[in-house]
């Protein structure tokens, strides 16, 4: 597993990944880049959407899997930054194929936010080990 460093912005607002081998991440850090002083109300409505979609070789998808992290769940208010490290409670979980599924040729994987609308000068870091 290798160190990963995704920004989301509103020139960027997803990443994707393809893989041939079923993804792992384990999320380590988050940066949320804001000059608004209300940037608590904001994250803690928030959510990180990690989607996971398995084709097989014709093309087809096989599966498609929506998690959601809510930065609620790190968000403590007595925080003066939106930096949140070491990131204990956002598990994300491999998808697994039911036993009678074809072979899968590829993997896709989809980080974005929901329910957080970036101003031009935000953006949102990522740390993650997969």
């Amino acid at each position: 597993m290798g160190a990963r460093h995704i920004t989301l912005d509103t020139g960027h607002p997803e990443a994707r990944f393809s893989a041939t081998e079923r993804p792992r991440i384990v999320l380590r850090q988050a940066f949320f880049a804001t000059t608004d002083p209300g940037w608590q109300r904001r994250l803690n409505r928030a959510a990180l959407i990690v989607t996971t979609r398995a084709y097989d070789d014709r093309g087809r998808e096989l599966v498609a899997d929506h998690q959601v992290f809510r930065f609620s769940v790190l968000f403590n208010p007595t925080w003066p930054d939106p930096l949140f490290r070491n990131i204990r409670n956002w598990t994300y979980v491999p998808v697994e194929l039911r036993a009678d599924a074809p072979p899968v040729m590829g993997w896709l994987m989809e980080l974005r936010l929901r329910d957080l609308r970036l101003g031009p000068d935000e953006r949102m870091e990522v740390v993650f080990l997969g």
